[in-house]
């Protein structure tokens, strides 16, 4: 789903600003450890970073909305990609702008290599940022705004555990420019769950295990035969 209203958020009010650059910020710096592979950005086509990767890489840049910076136009609940062939999704406010969590991140899961990473953003829906500018977006439908705790613990019956996270945007009216360093430092250092915006680093973590059929002598192993008669009985 598009939401108009939040991108042009971002892009043009004064906070909106302050916080997309915070998380361009967070997005480089995580993306410069993971910059080899097929790279598949699923938002915000105006955030481009083409100069993180490797030139054997592939960075691709997927919307709902044709434009410019988008290479392909496709819905995150049906990824035109082969099962495992991503290294790297990029997924900045994804969470905010969908309500069908599911379709979405079985896709995602689907098109994503094992030990593969998902590197998102969203709006902290515990953050203070609410009081003074969650009027100013308007979006229609409402934003779905979640807690960075809620994301986590979600994204597990998924198989994505974090790797990483970082909250940012603790800056207050009038108080988040020249001085947003230490207002961040003050922010991470007291109140860290308050802050405008989280950042997460997800890696997608598959163990297959499969029995083979073995000849168990009970006499020589008699605690082995024991437990696989249990699974049997499973």
């Amino acid at each position: 789903m598009s939401y108009p209203q939040l991108e042009g958020w971002l892009g043009e009010h004064a906070f909106g600003l302050y916080l997309s650059k915070l998380e361009q910020q967070f997005i480089r710096h995580k993306l410069s450890a993971l910059r080899f592979g097929t790279i598949l950005q699923c938002s915000l086509s105006q955030w481009q970073f083409h100069d993180v990767f490797a030139a054997d890489s592939q960075y691709l840049v997927q919307s709902e909305q044709a434009d410019g910076n988008v290479a392909v136009v496709a819905d995150n609940t049906a990824l035109p990609w082969t099962n495992q062939s991503i290294d790297t999704i990029i997924w900045p406010h994804g969470l905010d702008t969908i309500y069908c969590h599911d379709a979405a991140l079985a896709e995602m899961i689907r098109v994503l290599v094992p030990g593969g990473h998902i590197i998102l953003t969203g709006l902290n829906a515990q953050g203070y940022w609410r009081l003074f500018y969650q009027r100013s977006i308007h979006c229609q439908p409402a934003l779905n705004l979640l807690s960075a705790s809620t994301v986590v613990n979600r994204m597990k019956r998924y198989g994505l555990y974090l790797e990483e996270g970082q909250f940012m945007g603790y800056g207050i009216p009038a108080c988040f420019g020249t001085n947003h360093n230490t207002i961040e430092y003050m922010g991470n250092r007291w109140w860290p769950h308050l802050a405008a915006v989280y950042g997460l680093v997800l890696v997608k973590r598959t163990v297959s295990l499969t029995l083979t059929q073995q000849l168990v002598n009970p006499m020589l192993n008699p605690v082995t035969n024991v437990a696989l008669k249990g699974m049997e009985c499973d």
